[in-house]
């Protein structure tokens, strides 16, 4: 849908900044993604379709109470026709649009109107959407897609001349359709967002519910001061407050993966899960079995040795939706080994940095950005004789 006319918009704007997914087609706003019962009691998507009544480029107050939905008949959760809302039930083309059903549910106002599209809206999507979380309470139609550029609202704040200069056109536009993800942001997670940004992906979310922290600052890109960290903000919210004056797209979600919101990372092509604990990891692999989402997992390892020097190591894994077991036996799954340095937040944002790159370095390789003989689901660097190392067999310690 057009970005300028829903910034201008503010009942369209709240319904895509709570994550619907949202076009606008043949004057109409299609609502996609919207979960729903059909007739074998099965939990399925299906689009409601709006028609757009406009003052010059604003959407207004609607002027009708019908919609439009495409799927199968929309059910009960005992797979029972919604008679109280379905008007008809015939397949029909409108303004290029293949609807399924007609739909007519009043609100209890004098006129029988919607106040705005976005009570309509909701409304609409609650009638099919309650229905369907009965039977997968998780599912929703607030979905949080890719909010694809206009001329109106580029993916930057300005324009990326170096890539134009650079002849690398092809190879970037492989990134810029991509969703990300990136789960905590504590050190190696911030410089994963710093290289991320400098990229057209359509939305980087950002998962970490903690503090910014001084200790913290030492591990991070530039330099965070005194005020800042005196004002306390959530890592999420002040790496947003950095990044979005390159990279117009960056969600913040100042909370940790829990089993409760863990699904909504399947709706993203890659995660790049940057966690300390083992639970947490584990929670992020689980629920991404069966999508189509990559995650990328890294891990640090630091020790020191008799003669009081530094030992460390970076790791890098690949899960792709495949899900190899191979690449699964890499990740640390269980336990945390408290002779890490790193679990006691020592200052090496220089590995912190590295193991971002090498992170992102494969994310990269995988999209077709860099050439690549090999697909190795592990990639190890250690300090001690400066070696990179890919394994796909054996597993990693750190």
């Amino acid at each position: 849908m057009s970005s300028s006319l829903i910034a201008r918009s503010p009942d369209l704007l709240r319904l895509r900044n709570e994550g619907f997914h949202l076009v606008l087609q043949g004057g109409y706003l299609l609502v996609h993604d919207v979960p729903y019962v059909n007739p074998n009691r099965g939990v399925e998507r299906g689009t409601l379709a709006f028609r757009v009544d406009l003052t010059g480029d604003i959407a207004v107050k609607p002027q009708e109470h019908t919609a439009y939905f495409t799927g199968k008949c929309p059910c009960d959760s005992q797979g029972h026709p919604l008679s109280a809302i379905i008007n008809n039930s015939t397949t029909a083309v409108v303004n290029g649009i293949t609807i399924n059903h007609y739909l007519s549910a009043k609100p209890r106002t004098a006129d029988h109107l919607y106040q705005s599209y976005y009570e309509k809206v909701t409304k609409y999507v609650a009638q099919l959407e309650g229905h369907a979380q009965h039977l997968t309470p998780s599912v929703s139609a607030r979905t949080f897609p890719v909010v694809l550029a206009d001329g109106d609202e580029p993916v930057f704040a300005y324009e990326d001349t170096a890539s134009t200069r650079a002849h690398v056109g092809v190879p970037t536009d492989r990134l810029r359709s991509q969703r990300i993800a990136i789960v905590g942001l504590g050190g190696t997670g911030a410089y994963v967002l710093d290289l991320v940004a400098k990229t057209p992906v359509a939305m980087v979310h950002l998962w970490d519910g903690d503090i910014l922290q001084q200790h913290n600052a030492f591990r991070y890109p530039g330099a965070v001061s005194l005020e800042t960290l005196r004002a306390a903000p959530t890592k999420v919210g002040y790496l947003v407050g950095v990044y979005q004056a390159m990279h117009r797209h960056i969600v913040p979600h100042a909370e940790m993966i829990t089993a409760d919101n863990a699904h909504l990372l399947r709706d993203f092509d890659y995660v790049f899960a940057c966690v300390d604990r083992a639970d947490a990891r584990r929670l992020i692999l689980n629920a991404l079995e069966g999508s189509s989402t990559t995650l990328i997992d890294v891990g640090m390892g630091v020790r020191m040795n008799a003669a009081q020097e530094l030992l460390g190591q970076c790791r890098v894994t690949v899960v792709d939706p495949g899900r190899d077991p191979v690449a699964i036996a890499t990740l640390p799954l269980a336990g945390r080994d408290d002779e890490n340095l790193y679990a006691t937040n020592v200052q090496v944002a220089d590995l912190n940095a590295l193991n971002a790159f090498m992170a992102v370095e494969t994310w990269k390789k995988r999209s077709g950005f860099y050439a690549s003989r090999s697909s190795s689901s592990l990639t190890v660097y250690a300090t001690s004789n400066s070696t990179m190392a890919t394994n796909e067999v054996a597993p990693c310690p750190v």
